[in-house]
């Protein structure tokens, strides 16, 4: 899932490891053990067992639950922040399209649709496939999405960078460095489509092997491994490649414009 790792990249570098922390605990953590622990019980969630487990709430409620938290995690940071950041934005709406999709897939007696692989692996590879067309149509415009996602003015002094840049005559370098920033940005959302798709596929098929009435819990549960080892298998290799064109861009900026580290940074 790429919506969340590059949220937290982006609160690494503007030192905010408690609130990452929290991010992941909200939009990955609880809801996996929500879909996971929860899911079991009734489908109808006016029907309860006597002598059900408490934390058994039926997977309508755990689908409802798990997938809200999100939604008001985003909020929240809308209404404390009041800045729309994109990358909540991103994930408000996967978690919406989960919902929506959740709807027209889930039958009155909990069967899931033939189709639900297919739909839930193309949500999944969409939204990184519209944020790398987004990166390189945007380098055309006054606001670059690398400019959000890496090259920030709060991480980097860039109007220090481009004075210097433009004392040395180096405009064009410059641009060229931040053209292949985005190009290599854009690739890395495509490879987390291409992830995303083949992994949301996977479990999602398994849900279509299980006996009928089983087959919602098993939804909810593939929910949860879908956002849990996307989380493991795309967002930590993603992060990777973020901190790696970070990387870059702070050695060839220091060759463009002579500034050591310190002076590319803001502190």
């Amino acid at each position: 899932m790429i919506q969340v790792p590059a949220s937290e990249f982006m609160d690494k570098t503007q030192n905010n490891p408690r609130s990452s922390l929290l991010g992941i605990f909200i939009n990955i953590l609880l809801p996996v053990l929500i879909l996971d622990y929860c899911s079991a019980g009734p489908a109808n969630p006016l029907e309860r067992p006597e002598g059900e487990s408490f934390w058994h709430i039926g997977p309508v409620w755990a689908l409802v639950i798990a997938l809200s938290l999100p939604v008001i995690y985003g909020i929240r940071s809308l209404v404390v922040t009041r800045k729309f950041d994109l990358m909540s934005g991103v994930g408000m709406a996967g978690v919406l399209l989960t919902g929506v999709i959740s709807i027209f897939v889930i039958g009155p007696e909990g069967h899931i649709h033939s189709a639900t692989p297919w739909l839930f692996a193309g949500k999944e590879a969409l939204i990184p496939l519209i944020l790398a067309a987004a990166v390189v149509v945007s380098r055309s415009t006054g606001s670059p999405l690398l400019n959000m996602f890496i090259y920030t003015p709060e991480l980097f002094d860039v109007r220090r960078i481009e004075q210097t840049v433009a004392t040395n005559g180096k405009e064009q370098a410059y641009q060229r460095l931040l053209a292949n920033s985005s190009w290599i940005l854009a690739g890395t959302l495509v490879a987390s489509s291409i992830g995303n798709f083949f992994l949301s596929l996977s479990f999602m098929s398994s849900v279509m092997r299980q006996p009928e009435a089983e087959q919602q819990i098993a939804y909810n549960v593939a929910i949860g491994s879908i956002t849990w080892w996307g989380f493991l298998i795309i967002g930590v290799p993603i992060l990777g490649a973020l901190i790696f064109i970070m990387t870059r861009l702070i050695k060839r900026l220091g060759q463009l414009t002579g500034l050591n580290r310190d002076e590319l940074l803001l502190r």
